[in-house]
């Protein structure tokens, strides 16, 4: 297949950015070496993202004999991203530098989920909130990443279907975008992403994938989902839905899921799922220290205050939770013998209850097909509770590393 001379120049590009990327401070030469490129292909391709301002020299090379070679850096801690997390109660937001340095983070509450408007209001004011907070200049941050659980149609920035919101075909990103240029004068690049794709983003840049060309994000939460690394990009599907763990069927004749559908894996054990189980058992009149420690309050009951009773060895909760988490082994096995991935990260709220995480490795284990997925390695998240906001804001350092560069607006670059 013939390459023009554009898209050659652009993979070179590419390839020069991601090694300096990957290997921080290097010289020409080695770039040269790495990439297979020629010397002065690789020298002018620098001097260009020099000339770009997103890669910057750091000094001469340490222990060289001779004249000490030049090394360069990718200057990741000049530029920033906002990424903020759609949850179901609540939203998270960040400011980081494309290191995943983060420089300002914070949350907000949402009261009524179903009212989209004013969870975008609210999603603007945060947003808007944390870039006064962390005083960076505005020129230099290049764009807002969103992460929203559910049907997406990402070209658009529009949510076809959000079960866990009650959502159906709400543009997001036109008014989050307007809202935001009139609290700070900017239009920013806007990136839409499904949550859990948005949280497998950032566990490949920033966390337990880097390194993994091939790995499976498990979004253990309020809701239940997953998203697959393949080759270093995202496994999307044909229609943009892939990843719905959460709806795969383990009881045919289960309870009612958000989705319309009965007997979901989000259904019987989400976050959202382990808390509703619980205050049915304390309606029916079942004993345990769940309600005692929700202050006698059914209403107050949450996942969290189930696995707090759990750790106490209340009888009905750590039955709950390995309920629970039998469900959830039975369908990362079935992930595995479908895919055979080299790993998979467990992450979100639930990921770090160790007794979720031990019953679920166990059934995993019993579950999958003999010899399937004997390579494969199950662990758990580092990047916490902002992993989705991460995730969302690492799509622009993706874009930029897939564009081969900054592409900054005129204003950015006369006050760059």
């Amino acid at each position: 297949m013939r390459v023009d001379k554009f898209t050659l120049a652009l993979m070179n590009r590419r390839l020069v950015l991601k090694t300096i990327w990957e290997r921080g401070a290097i010289n020409k030469a080695e770039i040269a070496r790495r990439t297979g490129l020629s010397l002065p292909t690789a020298i002018k391709i620098t001097d260009e993202l020099l000339d770009n301002r997103i890669v910057r020299s750091c000094g001469r090379q340490e222990g060289a004999s001779g004249k000490r070679p030049e090394m360069y850096e990718f200057a990741g801690d000049c530029y920033y991203s906002v990424g903020i997390d759609f949850a179901p109660t609540v939203l998270r937001a960040l400011v980081m530098d494309l290191n995943g340095m983060p420089v300002a983070k914070a949350n907000r509450p949402i009261p009524v989920p179903e009212d989209a408007d004013a969870v975008i209001q609210t999603a603007a004011e945060l947003i808007d909130q944390l870039l006064r907070e962390s005083g960076i200049p505005l020129h230099r941050v290049l764009g807002v990443g969103v992460g929203v659980p559910g049907i997406l149609d990402l070209d658009q920035g529009r949510v076809l279907f959000s079960p866990n919101f009650h959502w159906e075909d709400v543009a997001l990103l036109e008014p989050l975008g307007r809202l935001l240029l009139q609290r700070t004068s900017i239009r920013w690049p806007m990136r839409l992403e499904n949550s859990n794709r948005a949280m497998a983003l950032g566990e490949q840049f920033f966390g337990s994938g880097v390194g993994y060309h091939y790995f499976i994000c498990i979004n253990l939460g309020y809701g239940i989902g997953a998203a697959a690394i393949e080759n270093g990009e995202l496994c999307v599907g044909a229609s943009g839905t892939s990843g719905e763990l959460g709806h795969i069927t383990v009881e045919k004749d289960g309870p009612l899921c958000t989705c319309g559908n009965n007997g979901c894996l989000e259904a019987v054990a989400s976050g959202r799922a382990i808390a509703q189980q619980a205050r049915n058992l304390i309606s029916s009149g079942v004993k345990t220290r769940i309600l005692e420690l929700a202050g006698g309050n059914i209403e107050r009951v949450e996942a969290k205050t189930v696995f707090a009773a759990a750790r106490e060895q209340d009888v009905a909760a750590l039955d709950l939770v390995r309920r629970a988490g039998e469900y959830i082994g039975i369908g990362i096995a079935s992930y595995i013998n479908l895919l055979d991935p080299e790993k998979i990260v467990q992450a979100g709220g639930m990921s770090n209850e160790s007794l979720l995480i031990e019953q679920i490795q166990k059934v995993v284990k019993i579950r999958r097909m003999r010899f399937a997925g004997r390579r494969v390695k199950l662990r758990v998240s580092n990047l916490g509770e902002y992993g989705t906001a991460i995730g969302a804001a690492a799509i622009q350092l993706k874009t930029l590393l897939r564009q081969g560069g900054l592409s900054l607006t005129k204003e950015q670059e006369e006050a760059v």
